[in-house]
């Protein structure tokens, strides 16, 4: 995917201006976008983007292990974010699904 991406400077995250963001300037704007979409999300951090991220895989259809590869976690860190966010029994009966789904496969 990188290799597809239009080289303008060494570093791969740059704001709206092609220069490399200054240190905090990110975190700065995820904040004020973070106001904006969530005017009570205080308790939000960037950092939560990623858990996001691994539920959306997780509810998409992706593995812990395919998850775990994508966000180089380990798989227990997948998990765990995954009971987290969605819950251990929500969790649960997306596994019996996928088994099933697998099973009627074969």
């Amino acid at each position: 995917m990188l290799a597809r991406i239009p080289k303008r400077t060494p570093v791969i995250l740059t704001h709206s201006k092609k220069e490399p963001w200054a240190p905090g300037s990110l975190t700065n704007a995820f904040d004020r976008a973070k106001e904006e979409a969530w005017p009570k999300g205080g308790n939000l951090h960037f950092h939560d983007l990623r858990g996001t991220a691994a539920t959306k895989f997780y509810l998409a259809g992706l593995t812990a292990r395919e998850i775990a590869e994508i966000m180089a976690w380990e798989e227990n860190t997948v998990e765990r974010i995954i009971r987290r966010y969605i819950g251990h029994g929500a969790a649960l009966k997306e596994k019996i699904r996928r088994l099933n789904e697998a099973r009627s496969r074969t």
